[in-house]
């Protein structure tokens, strides 16, 4: 089971609304990624798997927005596993 896998698991027993996208390109899942929204529907923070993200080649977790920095949406946090994700979740 993936790192996204395993977080879109958590996400769903915890019933926090989330959205997967499976980008297919040229026959490829290329990109997968999980946005997470706030109760208005409005996108809070994101993980993702790709070419290019930090983790990517070791099948690690990239994520971006409040679990980085609350204040900060465009704060960035790499080479994270499900379990590490799901800390900063707890942890808010």
């Amino acid at each position: 089971m993936s790192e996204l896998d395993k977080l879109e698991k958590y996400l769903k027993e915890h019933n926090i609304p989330y959205e997967r996208i499976d980008d297919f390109k040229m026959g490829l899942i290329d990109r997968h990624q999980i946005l997470v929204m706030d109760k208005d529907g409005c996108e809070i923070w994101d993980a993702v798997c790709h070419f290019g993200s930090y983790g990517y080649k070791q099948g690690l977790l990239e994520i971006m927005g409040t679990l980085v920095r609350p204040e900060d949406r465009d704060s960035v946090a790499g080479w994270l596993t499900a379990e590490d994700v799901i800390s900063r979740i707890e942890g808010r």
